[in-house]
């Protein structure tokens, strides 16, 4: 008997109150060469995995892996290793995929095999969106773009080859950015199988994330925040450098490292747990001191790229790293203000495109 076409892995801890959603998303796909889902309960404290039985006791299609808890990249590890189809698409446990979604990514591998195909997401549930196959090819060189286009951190919107996936591992050593780390990895690997590969890029949003949950800073504190996102970043400017991305897509790359660093540094006076106010500025100060901030405020500086951050972090001055992310956070006009100010007070030596 053939393997299937698609397995679908699907995280899953405390996730009562959506469960049905994502798996019921997944079995309504309809695909050549069908498809199989793995539920991995990642040793969930509530009925999660109860509901992960009754799903596989309703459907062949469902295989559920009980472990105790590793945490998503150790539940994603579980999936890839039980794996046996053609390709593996990844899915969070409180998101859903579109209808026709699954299709619509397989025919845009066919119609490129040598492609890594990757696809839009929606935050809106009901989107209107038309799902098709339509899709637009990208060089390697697009790598930084597609960062910057907010498609390459996640591992839930690609499809990846199984017999490639099962060569790599999550990072089970990191719970922030990872995801960037596999999706890197699986890249390289498909770079040495393929030299000539390229990115098919879906113009339609398959994928529905639910964005009710909040992102990184806003859910709760990383206390290694300013150490994990140098090493992700590292990582993703080798790669870029590798495919030769252009000038104009590394410059804002190293602007957007800047903020996401910067955001960082102010989230450490913020929200981190140290009672006297000494030490979390001590914390903040030594993170502004980092060689790898040097590095980049440099490279930024040779490469004209100017960022509202940029004097701040340049000055190692933490008032004013914490009043611009305090302004952009709430919204402020002082962050326009300053940021403006910033620019003025360069000369115009740094460019803002």
């Amino acid at each position: 008997m053939s393997k299937p076409t698609i397995c679908v892995i699907v995280p899953v801890y405390k996730a009562m109150a959506t469960l049905d959603r994502c798996v019921e998303s997944i079995l309504a796909q309809e695909v050549s060469g069908g498809l199989t889902c793995i539920l991995v309960d990642d040793g969930s404290p509530d009925d999660s995995g109860k509901l992960c039985d009754a799903w596989a006791a309703r459907d062949a299609r469902v295989t559920v892996i009980h472990q105790e808890d590793k945490g998503v990249s150790g539940a994603r590890n579980a999936g890839i290793d039980a794996a046996d189809s053609a390709y593996i698409v990844f899915l969070d446990s409180d998101d859903a995929l579109r209808p026709g979604a699954l299709q619509a990514a397989v025919d845009a591998q066919n119609a490129a095999p040598s492609n890594f195909v990757v696809w839009h997401y929606t935050t809106n549930e009901h989107d209107p969106a038309a799902v098709t196959s339509d899709a637009a090819p990208r060089p390697q060189d697009a790598l930084a773009r597609l960062w910057l286009d907010c498609l390459l951190a996640m591992p839930w919107n690609k499809l990846y080859r199984t017999e490639l996936a099962q060569q790599l591992k999550f990072d089970e050593q990191y719970t922030l950015g990872e995801d960037l780390q596999f999706v890197l990895d699986y890249i390289a690997l498909l770079g040495t199988r393929t030299p000539t590969f390229g990115y098919t890029v879906l113009s339609a949003p398959l994928t529905f994330y639910d964005c009710s949950r909040g992102g990184t800073l806003s859910t709760r504190y990383h206390a290694d925040y300013c150490k994990v996102w140098p090493e992700h970043f590292s990582k993703l400017n080798k790669a870029c450098y590798a495919a030769h991305c252009p000038q104009d897509d590394m410059r804002p790359l190293h602007r957007a490292e800047l903020t996401v660093y910067a955001e960082g540094v102010a989230d450490i006076l913020r929200r981190d747990p140290a009672k006297r106010k000494a030490v979390r500025r001590d914390k903040a100060y030594a993170a502004l001191r980092s060689p790898w901030l040097h590095a980049l405020l440099e490279r930024m500086r040779i490469e004209g790229a100017y960022s509202a951050y940029y004097l701040p972090c340049r000055w190692r001055s933490i008032r004013l790293v914490w009043t611009l992310a305090e302004a952009k956070r709430t919204d402020s006009p002082l962050y326009g203000k300053l940021d403006w100010a910033g620019y003025y007070l360069l000369r115009g030596k740094l460019r803002r495109d």
